[in-house]
């Protein structure tokens, strides 16, 4: 065994240069000083599942990725930069990152995107940025006296996407967690959110936040949102004295404005609507998380804008395990189908899922008979609903040989007389005004 084999496994750590990035794969549990240079200077640090890195002094990375396992940190400083002409974002992909210690700081001097990720911070730790900040189905959790510190001009974001969180405190009335934002603009889109869990906990941002209910990134379609000039949670009994713009908890800033209490009702994982082509559709949906959830209302529309409440489901309540739900919408509105779920809490508090489109139609399930036809074919809708319905007799060239037009609806039936036609295969095109259509092969046997 060579000397360089013998050193790549001592430290369990493969390293390649690609097109001037350096990657370096760790497999077994590590210091930094024992496998990465004190500056990191375009490395890609891919860290094996259940495997830790341990960040055991002050160091710096540049233009770095970071990808799974675990990064732990007690009471030293992460400085993350970018090095070169371009301003380069830092990515941590499916990470989690918990930080220690009165003195542990996570200094962000650079675009800064967390995909999959979880950032714990702990006892009195820090975590500062400066730039654009990217979460994408990722948690920031301030926990204990932990404190988030955010600077930039409105020009800097603070994207919070795909069910992201922000937690400021644990949950503890001895937590003393704050998040301040200086100058950036906060937008959250989808069921994202930034929790402010006890009344020592706060908030501190003079600038309204934005907040976009679809999960969409669309900000032509987002609100704006004041958390200044509160009196929630302050200047009664034994709570502190309202001081602007401190927001404390319990509230939650979601995407349909700033609600009491210290969690959103339900996390949301999933939801998708069907059409079951017989004027129905299927409605599920499945919750991550629950917390003094009361009920689902399902709202439709046939528009987007204005919105009725066709069914309530009971939730769970309480659940840290996945839940599944399910309805059926037994009668489609003809043409577009707009469908979101209103997640509401025991205290009244509610928030929306996305909103799923579907096209209903007056000529789903067509039958015909009889096939083989000879004189004649009756063709008959299968929709529930009435509409303006058009069907052609098409033969193999493409020309059509007879079309009549009715107002549709379940059982409305269309008789085309066949004496003229030859024999042979044609077909049955049906078309409605909400633009669905249907067609099916037709056989003519004059024999």
């Amino acid at each position: 065994m060579n000397l360089k084999f013998y050193i790549i496994v001592l430290f369990t750590l493969t390293l390649n240069i690609v097109h001037g990035q350096t990657t370096y794969t760790i497999t077994s549990n590590k210091n930094w000083s024992a496998v990465l240079p004190n500056t990191c200077a375009n490395c890609t640090i891919v860290i094996s599942s259940g495997v830790t890195l341990t960040i055991d002094g002050s160091f710096s990375c540049q233009n770095c990725t970071f990808q799974g396992g675990n990064i732990s940190m007690t009471d030293q400083t992460l400085n993350i930069q970018y090095t070169g002409s371009s301003v380069v974002t830092t990515n941590f992909k499916q990470v989690n990152f918990n930080i220690y210690g009165n003195n542990g700081k996570v200094i962000v001097n650079a675009p800064l995107a967390l995909t999959g990720s979880t950032f714990t911070f702990y006892n009195g730790s820090y975590f500062n940025t400066s730039y654009q900040v990217d979460l994408v189905s990722s948690n920031v959790n301030l926990y204990d006296n932990a404190t988030m510190y955010s600077t930039g001009g409105s020009s800097t974001q603070i994207n919070l996407s795909s069910t992201s969180k922000i937690a400021i405190g644990d949950g503890s009335r001895t937590s003393n967690a704050a998040f301040t934002v200086s100058g950036p603009t906060v937008d959250l889109y989808g069921l994202s959110s930034i929790v402010v869990s006890n009344n020592n906990n706060v908030y501190y941002n003079w600038a309204n936040y934005y907040a976009t209910p679809a999960h969409s990134t669309n900000a032509n379609l987002s609100k704006s949102y004041s958390t200044s000039n509160s009196t929630m949670n302050c200047g009664g009994n034994g709570q502190h004295a309202c001081s602007n713009p401190s927001l404390y908890g319990p509230a939650t800033l979601s995407t349909s404005g700033v609600i009491p209490g210290g969690s959103l009702p339900v996390i949301l994982s999933g939801f998708s609507v069907q059409n079951n082509n017989d004027g129905t559709a299927a409605l599920s949906w499945e919750t991550k998380m629950e917390t003094n959830s009361s009920r689902f209302e399902i709202e439709r529309s046939a528009d987007g804008s204005g919105w009725n409440t066709i069914a309530t489901v009971q939730a769970k309540g309480n659940a840290s395990l996945p839940t599944d739900y399910s309805y059926t919408d037994g009668k489609m509105l003809t043409g577009t189908n707009y469908y979101r779920l209103k997640m509401v809490d025991l205290d009244g508090s509610a928030v929306y899922s996305e909103v799923k489109v579907l096209q209903g139609s007056v000529i789903n399930h067509i039958s015909f008979y009889p096939n083989p036809a000879r004189d004649y074919v009756n063709v008959t809708l299968g929709g529930t609903r009435s509409g303006m319905v058009t069907v052609r007799l098409i033969n193999q060239a493409g020309v059509v040989l007879q079309e009549k037009s009715v107002s549709g609806g379940a059982g409305t039936t269309v008789t085309f007389p066949l004496q003229q036609a030859a024999s042979g295969w044609y077909v049955l095109y049906v078309s409605s005004q909400d633009g669905m259509h249907e067609s099916s092969k037709l056989l003519i046997n004059r024999m």
